[in-house]
């Protein structure tokens, strides 16, 4: 995955589908964790790990994990006993994103900005 890319896709696709801030937050860390780990297919995560980044309750965290999986960002597959879940990001950035929000921000422009001190 391109991390920037990923990223951008995210933010792009939040304007037209917006999530909770937790399921946010939730996003950014899994990502995080993932760029770490060098991109692996998936990864096994216990809930006490994303819970010390994120500072949220067991609730909150199954929530906001619950709406990630609800709109197609996330799989998560639960294991038997007190196995730690596994976790895999599904990529946006080969997803066709709605382009008819006309926002500035998905046009990057330069803006050559005349300095201050001018030869007079």
């Amino acid at each position: 995955m391109n991390y920037i890319a990923e990223l951008n896709s995210f933010y792009a696709r939040l304007l037209t589908r917006p999530l909770s801030s937790e399921a946010q937050a939730l996003w950014g860390v899994l990502m995080h964790l993932f760029n770490r780990a060098g991109w692996p297919p998936r990864l096994t995560l216990a809930a006490s790990t994303l819970l010390g980044f994120l500072g949220y309750s067991y609730a909150t965290l199954s929530r906001a994990r619950g709406e990630l999986v609800a709109v197609g960002l996330l799989v998560h597959t639960p294991r038997p006993g007190r196995l730690a879940p596994y976790y895999e990001l599904q990529p946006l950035s080969g997803k066709v994103v709605d382009k008819s929000v006309d926002n500035p921000v998905d046009k990057p422009r330069l803006t050559l900005v005349k300095p201050i001190c001018q030869s007079l």
